[in-house]
């Protein structure tokens, strides 16, 4: 913020793309700013690319006028990245270094232009840090709030997740702005998404992991107590498999709309017919899934469905489910999962 906020008072053009959250930081500032932008979209540009363009100036917030699209064409994902970041270089005449990572590929493309015509200015540098800021919260020696044993049987529970970026749906601006107006917080944390669900009235489904990379709503049977064991860390995601917030539906009547369990299948045999794809699921060759208990609803999931008694939230503990009390005042029940602060 601090370089764009310098820079936007010179007469300059910026050279930014897309793609990578560092990068479009840059653009979205770019656009709030005012500054005339070269973008760099990694990938072919269509043949008809008005709605194509109109879609990433949308995104951004980008001034037509002030904004000019260079396209890298086509190739595979990665060479488009490596691709872009050297075009981003052979363009500037100015570089700003802010945090680059010690033997990545930006600071080798750096290296390589220091004896060239590039200036490169160190006013903005930073240290890069390995470690990120993620939501964490203190499970240990917590009790569960025993008002919850009545959603043990008969309920499908929805757990939301904290993301390090956008929601799928989210255009890429608000995420941006959002992040900047709250730095301290991680802002698409699993608190938020649940409150978001419910003032949108839908629970979106998502592709990720799903067969086909079709929509849908991804619910487990087991009960609060039992889901908690699942609650850790995955390094490899950057996220937790479950978090303490989320959505109870009455069991029967989201079956009716649509939902169904499950089937888990042999990994060395997968099913043939490909038309309930959804709905089969690998047993896991290191990992056991079949412990899950998973549900799926195909699509979306609204909430308009449902009554008062066949919905519940629930929130980590009794300070978030008080909050989330004023801020929703919802037509249906939260209760805290932990009966004391875990978050």
């Amino acid at each position: 913020m601090a370089a764009l906020d310098f820079l936007a008072r010179k007469d300059i053009r910026l050279i930014s793309s897309l793609g990578l959250p560092s990068w479009e930081l840059s653009t979205y500032l770019a656009g709030r700013q005012g500054i005339e932008l070269e973008l760099i979209v990694p990938g072919p540009r269509f043949p008809e690319p008005g709605e194509q363009c109109e879609r990433v100036l949308s995104d951004f917030r980008l001034d037509p006028g002030k904004t000019r699209l260079i396209f890298t064409g086509e190739g595979p994902p990665k060479s488009l990245l490596s691709l872009r970041d050297r075009l981003a270089l052979e363009q500037a005449e100015v570089v700003y270094p802010v945090s680059l990572r010690p033997g990545g590929r930006l600071e080798k493309l750096l290296a390589e232009c220091e004896n060239g015509t590039i200036e490169i200015r160190e006013e903005f540098r930073i240290d890069w840090s390995r470690s990120g800021w993620r939501p964490k919260y203190d499970f240990q020696a917590r009790g569960l709030n025993p008002e919850l044993k009545e959603l043990d049987s008969g309920w499908l529970i929805h757990w939301t997740h904290s993301t390090p970026g956008r929601w799928p749906d989210e255009e890429p601006w608000r995420f941006y702005h959002d992040m900047l107006a709250r730095p301290q917080n991680y802002v698409r944390d699993a608190r938020s998404t649940l409150k978001r669900i419910v003032e949108q009235g839908i629970l979106r489904g998502s592709a990720w992991k799903m067969p086909h990379s079709r929509k849908a709503v991804s619910l487990t049977a087991l009960s609060p107590a039992a889901s908690v064991p699942l609650m850790r860390w995955r390094k490899r995601y950057l996220r937790y498999s479950l978090e303490p917030f989320g959505l109870a539906f009455r069991c029967e009547t989201t079956k009716s709309l649509g939902a169904r369990p499950v089937r888990y299948f042999d990994p060395e045999c997968r099913p043939r017919d490909q038309s309930e794809r959804l709905f089969y699921q690998s047993a896991g060759r290191i990992g056991d899934w079949t412990l899950e208990k998973e549900w799926r609803f195909p699509g979306d999931l609204r909430l308009e469905h449902f009554s008062g008694d066949d919905l519940v939230l629930i929130a980590a503990d009794p300070a978030q489910t008080a909050g989330l009390r004023r801020e929703l005042n919802p037509r249906f029940r939260i209760m805290p999962l932990f009966a004391e602060n875990v978050s």
